[in-house]
């Protein structure tokens, strides 16, 4: 078995970073709850496929790669890069920590560790399980992200386990095939684009990362199928706060915690969440 570890800081914790939101119910991810274990399926870029088993251990995150006795430098530098992508191991959350202490009742923020942001291993990735988000339920974009993992390239031992496909996968199949299989309704067609962009057209993803806030929001938006919430939650998973993502979950909660059980309307939201400033993204 092949062992890696992935160096964190005093900030990280690992059970909070997984369950900041769904996207570890979400394939190529498998939680152990009962182990708190988190499981990731990948393509390395030699082509190979690795199930990373990832635990919490004091000071770093333990990777296991059990499958394999031995693996290339190279391939161990590339898990701990996808690792540390993963858990957005290179935020510091100080700052952030140390403007919620001006807002009553948000010390538990820095006291429980709390703010990151669990993410796919690519931008491409993360935007396709983000459009499975929008119009329908989560038990939906469970299922279209996982018949969409099951294009990608399948692991060596492990059945029914598969690496999230490449934008060049599926920008070579056929769209009918595609749609047919991932049953995605009318976002199979806004996907297909995105891969044919990126496959064909050359649109570079990995740039988007050093991007600014507000030019990342306009980035997402200029996708078709990517709106004010699917950009909002882009730019905040890639470490931008200053924007929000409203959608029926956020109006949900925000009528149980600050409106008495009744629906506001998003302007009450923004108005709300307007005193936090660069931060408000990620208070919501």
């Amino acid at each position: 078995m092949v062992q890696i570890t992935v160096p964190v800081s005093e900030q990280f914790d690992f059970e909070h970073t997984v369950l900041s939101h769904g996207w570890y119910m979400l394939a190529p991810f498998v939680l152990d709850r009962d182990t708190m274990t988190l499981y990731y399926t990948y393509q390395l870029q030699a082509g190979g496929v690795v199930q990373l088993a990832m635990q919490n251990r004091d000071g770093y995150i333990q990777v296991d790669v059990p499958e394999y006795e031995q693996l290339s430098e190279a391939s161990q530098i590339e898990i701990i890069r996808v690792v540390e992508t993963i858990f957005n191991t290179a935020w510091d959350l100080g700052t952030f920590y140390a403007a919620m202490r001006d807002f009553d009742g948000y010390d538990w923020l820095e006291q429980e560790r709390k703010g990151r942001i669990l993410i796919g291993a690519t931008l491409w990735e993360d935007l396709a399980k983000v459009l499975f988000t929008t119009n329908t339920t989560w038990a939906q974009t469970i299922q279209m992200s996982q018949r969409l993992c099951n294009l990608g390239q399948p692991h060596p031992t492990l059945p029914d386990t598969y690496a999230f496909p490449t934008a060049q996968k599926i920008a070579a199949m056929n769209f009918d095939e595609l749609a047919d299989t991932i049953r995605a309704g009318y976002r199979s067609a806004y996907l297909y684009e995105l891969a044919q962009m990126i496959a064909k057209d050359g649109l570079d993803l990995e740039s988007w990362y050093a991007l600014d806030s507000d030019t990342l929001h306009r980035q997402v938006k200029s996708l078709k199928g990517y709106g004010d919430y699917a950009a909002g939650t882009i730019v905040r998973m890639l470490g931008h706060f200053d924007k929000l993502a409203i959608d029926s979950a956020c109006r949900d909660m925000y009528a149980i915690l600050h409106n008495g059980g009744v629906k506001g309307e998003d302007k009450a939201i923004k108005a709300h969440y307007a005193r936090f400033g660069q931060w408000k993204g990620l208070v919501m």
